[in-house]
């Protein structure tokens, strides 16, 4: 009786973060139909590898900027303000990208999607960070994670069926949709949390929250923890691979092992069902043992295999080491993330958030464009995996500098 009292006890602290995550699962599920969407897109307007890498880094390169300045907005304006100014722009944004048909006008959409994503992932996690239990972090990200993940897995699934049938831009018209319905759904549930600051903490706020004040912001983050530095560079070599297998999944399974739209969408969809289903467990084990010997794991594992993905001579092997590289993605994210929202300090949680979430950025504007470049210079779409094998290899030595 008692432990069944503890269960339902511990599955009601995380009653707020359930419900930002059936918001984020919304909204993943529409952004896992537009990532699988784009890189068919760009290719039906350019064949160059490294144009589709550019272009799909644009997005980034638009968030890294921006990753800052939002996050002071959330500081300043409310999660849910800038939350729900992020959804009202995506849904038009996605509208307008049925449409597109030059590859200067895409890039051009491209940058502004960057800005109106940031808005949303910015707010959502220091929503999630705002709920979670004390001494729960790593479980609470685990929830997060797992329910959002549920997005990832049906998004490519559903864009690859729509892509084989119809064509891939009438994926925009369904990614609109799903943002639209998350819109109302966080209209009716989502409650922005006020932190308690006092009154010298909010000066001190005033004097330094200028929006473009990205030199003060970095540096501030710099020494807020010992790990933060390390901590920065793990959380970019680990989206280099994200970056990655967003776009040459799709490039090499077509053009490598002639594999169509729609099987394309199911390996990546049983990709992020590998991650899902290990969020929880991961963030759980975390919490016992400490994340740093599961992200020194998870590096290791995606180190050999995003090396033998690159090796690959058939396409059951290649799916194989795919499966593999998803499920090192689920010891580190929840890792990176618990270590964050254990050493940014609360009083600076949207600031500080968006510094910490600009690496991810950067992985994901080296990913694709590191990738694209690569593969177009030696016509070779599988070499984009060995490039996240040798920033694994490095990965692993910093993730060491967790240990002192």
């Amino acid at each position: 009786m008692a432990t069944r009292a503890r269960f339902f006890s511990e599955i009601s602290s995380f009653g707020r973060i359930f419900e930002v995550s059936f918001a984020a699962f919304l909204v993943v599920l529409a952004f896992g139909i537009f990532d699988f969407t784009i890189p068919y897109f760009i290719n039906d307007i350019s064949t160059n590898m490294a144009v589709i890498g550019f272009t799909v880094s644009l997005i980034y390169i638009a968030s890294f900027i921006f990753e800052v300045p939002l996050g002071l907005a959330v500081d300043k304006f409310g999660r849910r303000n800038v939350l729900f100014v992020s959804l009202a722009s995506l849904v038009l944004i996605g509208l307008v990208y049925f449409f597109v048909q030059n590859i200067l006008h895409l890039m051009a959409l491209e940058f502004l999607f960057g800005i109106a994503a940031v808005a949303f992932w910015i707010p959502a996690a220091v929503l999630v960070r705002d709920y979670s239990p004390r001494k729960k972090f790593g479980e609470a990200q685990g929830v997060y994670l797992t329910f959002s993940q549920l997005g990832w897995i049906a998004g490519p699934i559903i864009a690859g069926i729509v892509a084989t049938i119809l064509a891939p831009k009438y994926n925009f018209l369904i990614f609109s949709g799903f943002i639209f319905f998350a819109f109302l759904y966080g209209l009716i549930v989502l409650n922005g949390r006020k932190i308690k600051i006092k009154p010298k903490q909010a000066k001190e706020e005033r004097r330094v929250a200028r929006l473009f004040a990205l030199k003060t912001s970095f540096k501030e983050y710099i020494f807020i923890h010992r790990h933060a530095l390390p901590l920065y560079f793990l959380s970019i070599f680990l989206n280099i691979w994200i970056g990655v297998e967003w776009v040459f999944v799709q490039i090499a399974g077509s053009n490598v092992f002639n594999m169509s739209e729609e099987a394309v969408g199911i390996i990546l969809g049983a990709m992020m069902a590998v991650e899902g289903l290990l969020y929880f467990s991961s963030g759980y084990i975390m919490d016992k043992v400490g994340p740093k010997y599961i992200i020194l794991s998870g590096f290791l594992l995606l180190f050999s295999s995003a090396y033998f993905a690159f090796l690959s001579v058939s396409a059951p092997m290649f799916i194989f080491f795919l499966l593999l590289s998803a499920g090192s993605v689920a010891w580190i994210y929840p890792g990176t993330e618990a270590i964050a929202t254990e050493i940014i300090p609360a009083k600076k949680r949207g600031e500080m958030t968006g510094v910490f979430d600009s690496s991810k950025d950067l992985g994901l504007i080296f990913g694709p464009l590191v990738g694209g470049v690569v593969a177009q210079t030696f016509l070779n779409p599988m070499l984009p995996f060995f490039y996240v094998a040798v920033i694994s290899a490095v990965a692993v030595f910093i993730s060491l500098k967790l240990w002192k």
